[in-house]
């Protein structure tokens, strides 16, 4: 399914593999610090959060997974981090920061309205979040992308609907490197 108005693509429900399944697919993933691809997708994160988004003091990896690698890596680099995963570190904050990193994340949200509400809930006034998740491209043709061969991805986001949240949330559209990176800042103070 496409919404014309925020040019997202989901899957509808009925598609949807069961939380077990899906969890399966998870536990198949290479995703661990000795992964170097892996790694450096997070330490190009890192430099981007460096230049956009000054003085942190707290900052949550929001769906780390089974093993929160960005989470180590902005220890090792200096930043206070805590880790939230629905599946692997289910025990949601009842706090908000200064930051929220979402890496490949968004692609699995089951009811993006609900979950990006939660995600937004989490980031202080005048935070920021981060997003990793492949942008679809208006001039590709979605059925010959590679990305949706995943079952466990389902929801499909380009630049124009992150720039769509940012009107309906008063947020600020910061940064996007045009393939898998947003920057987001939420502008109540």
């Amino acid at each position: 399914m496409h919404c014309p108005e925020c040019d997202l693509i989901f899957v509808p429900e009925s598609y949807h593999l069961s939380l077990l399944d899906e969890e399966a697919r998870y536990n198949l993933h290479n995703n661990t610090i000795l992964n170097e691809g892996y790694v450096n997708n997070f330490n190009e994160i890192i430099s981007l959060v460096r230049k956009y988004c000054p003085d942190l003091n707290s900052i949550l990896d929001y769906g780390c997974g089974p093993g929160p690698v960005l989470s180590e890596l902005l220890k090792i680099n200096g930043f206070n981090c805590d880790i939230y995963d629905p599946i692997f570190f289910p025990d949601r904050p009842d706090r908000t920061y200064d930051l929220v990193i979402s890496t490949e994340v968004f692609e699995h949200f089951r009811n993006v309205k609900t979950e990006l509400k939660k995600v937004l809930s989490l980031i202080s006034p005048g935070g920021y979040l981060v997003v990793m998740t492949l942008l679809h491209d208006p001039v590709t043709n979605f059925e010959d992308w590679w990305y949706h061969s995943d079952p466990t991805h389902i929801s499909f986001f380009s630049r124009k609907t992150f720039e769509w949240i940012c009107g309906k949330y008063d947020l600020k559209f910061m940064f996007s490197n045009m393939k898998n990176i947003i920057i987001i800042q939420n502008l109540y103070k």
